[in-house]
């Protein structure tokens, strides 16, 4: 254990957060969480605010002498109408509320830029925990042409809902797009795909790719996309080849449970970046 870096993981505390809470705080004995749900929880060097509690957050901050900050975990879009003047909050809201008009992703990159305002900085979880990350050994660069063609029309789709600020994950088999994410998350994307190609008829058949990568023009700080091995299982379930990520932007939740799966299941992961 090291005293000599000062972090704070910023988000919701779920699953993926917690992990990389608990690896930090073995490394530097000055990491804390501040968690932005409604719900409370209790942990060592866990802290409970409201998103709009802005003074009271920065001033956690500078009293833990923080330096750079982590955005990971579900965070909730803020509800304007519960904001209170705190005597820094009421400066931003303007840009709050223009920036609700263009969708999650802007809303997300405002908040990072309140704390970069204050001199903190927003860096990837990748720079703390390598094992966030799968490496070029774990997957394929070399398409197989009928694995190609579903990857790339599911590629240049997102490319192409990045303008509303839309999905980060598709399903396509076959040449064709079987389900799109939308706000119910990957997970039930799956788990509707899986029922759609039930319905037509396809399930017996094992095509298809999960294909999950961040918009264009989105900060690599935050809402980056997240597969572990319930991603895995449920692609088996909807009968898929495997997935296709963008590796250097996306989040392995439990990283040998999920090559473990991938290889027992005889799925391929592809790097589309």
């Amino acid at each position: 254990m090291t005293n000599k870096a000062s972090i704070c993981i910023i988000g919701g505390y779920d699953k993926l957060s917690k992990y990389l809470f608990k690896v930090l705080k073995n490394k530097y004995k000055n990491t804390i969480f501040i968690n932005l749900l409604s719900a409370t929880y209790h942990d060592k060097n866990l802290y409970n605010y409201n998103i709009f509690e802005l003074k009271k957050i920065l001033d956690l901050l500078k009293s833990k002498k923080v330096e750079d900050i982590i955005f990971l975990g579900k965070i909730v879009r803020p509800d304007l109408s519960k904001f209170k003047n705190d005597g820094i909050i009421e400066k931003y809201i303007p840009n709050l509320i223009e920036v609700y008009k263009k969708g999650d992703g802007a809303v997300l990159d405002a908040v990072v830029d309140i704390f970069k305002d204050h001199n903190f900085n927003a860096v990837s979880p990748f720079k703390y925990c390598d094992d966030l990350c799968l490496s070029k050994s774990d997957v394929l660069k070399v398409f197989k042409q009928e694995d190609f063609i579903d990857i790339n029309k599911s590629s240049n789709l997102l490319d192409a809902l990045s303008e509303f600020d839309n999905a980060q994950s598709v399903v396509c088999a076959e040449g064709y797009i079987i389900a799109i994410e939308a706000v119910e998350g990957t997970d039930a994307l799956l788990k509707r795909a899986r029922q759609l190609r039930e319905d037509l008829n396809q399930l017996k058949t094992k095509s298809g790719f999960l294909v999950k990568k961040i918009k264009k023009n989105q900060s690599r700080f935050i809402d980056l996309p997240v597969v572990g091995p319930k991603t895995i299982n449920l692609i088996k379930k909807a009968n898929l080849k495997g997935l296709a990520i963008d590796v250097k932007n996306t989040l392995i939740y439990k990283k040998e449970d999920l090559l473990k799966l991938a290889k027992e299941y005889g799925l391929k992961i592809y790097d589309i970046n």
